[in-house]
């Protein structure tokens, strides 16, 4: 027969177990950080604003537009095919977070070429076979007029520019920004109660930051069209 403290001891396990578990189940979901992501405002696929008529390419030929993001949860950068410093390292991490979310089918990866004369389809198809996401779905590589990604860029507060100064003769933010399923941009509040903004893909740390925040939107976006 179990001794007294022992029947406590049992007593305490059997009620601290559903809590743990409430615990664990926010942990993993990322509610314990944050129950959501702040708006920060919209962003070029958001219906009204001044730069969503516009129209690209992607690497497969097909157009890109506004509406191609409506319903998905982006992540935006902005590259170019040829740069020698920071891209390689940067779509490496990119790379990392895709895999982690390939089975998020409401999450897409959108990099746009600030080198579009070079860029072509056909260019942007063999880059994304370099990095062995040729088959993918969700990372969508995005050719077209110069100016208007310039304008894009500027319009998710990221920068792309022509640089006669900069390797490669071009320089752009190393950073990604998170778009949501109406076309708002979105970040999360770091430890200093400061908006993040856009997350630094070259860091490890920041890459990992940006997939708990997908995760938490995709909860988010999941628990709006049940809600429906």
């Amino acid at each position: 027969m179990a001794s007294p403290v022992a029947k406590k001891l049992i007593l305490a396990a059997l009620l601290l177990l559903p809590v743990s578990m409430y615990l664990g189940s926010l942990v993993i979901s990322g509610a314990v950080n944050f129950r959501t992501l702040e708006v920060l405002g919209p962003g070029p696929s958001a219906v009204g604003h001044e730069q969503r008529g516009f129209q690209l390419t992607q690497s497969n030929g097909q157009p890109w537009t506004a509406d191609s993001m409506q319903g998905k949860i982006a992540v935006v950068s902005f590259f170019f095919s040829s740069c020698p410093t920071v891209c390689p390292a940067m779509n490496f991490h990119l790379k990392q977070a895709h895999d982690r979310m390939y089975a998020f089918k409401d999450v897409v990866f959108v990099s746009y070429s600030i080198d579009p004369d070079t860029d072509t389809p056909e260019v942007l198809e063999a880059y994304k076979e370099r990095f062995e996401v040729g088959g993918s779905p969700k990372w969508k590589f995005i050719t077209g007029d110069r100016e208007t990604i310039y304008r894009l860029a500027q319009a998710y507060y990221l920068a792309a520019a022509q640089d006669s100064a900069a390797e490669g003769g071009f320089s752009h933010s190393q950073s990604a920004v998170i778009v949501d399923w109406n076309g708002q941009l979105r970040s999360r509040v770091n430890d200093d109660n400061q908006i993040v903004g856009a997350y630094d893909v070259g860091q490890p740390v920041q890459v990992d930051e940006l997939v708990e925040d997908l995760r938490v939107l995709v909860k988010e976006y999941r628990s709006q069209k049940m809600g429906k």
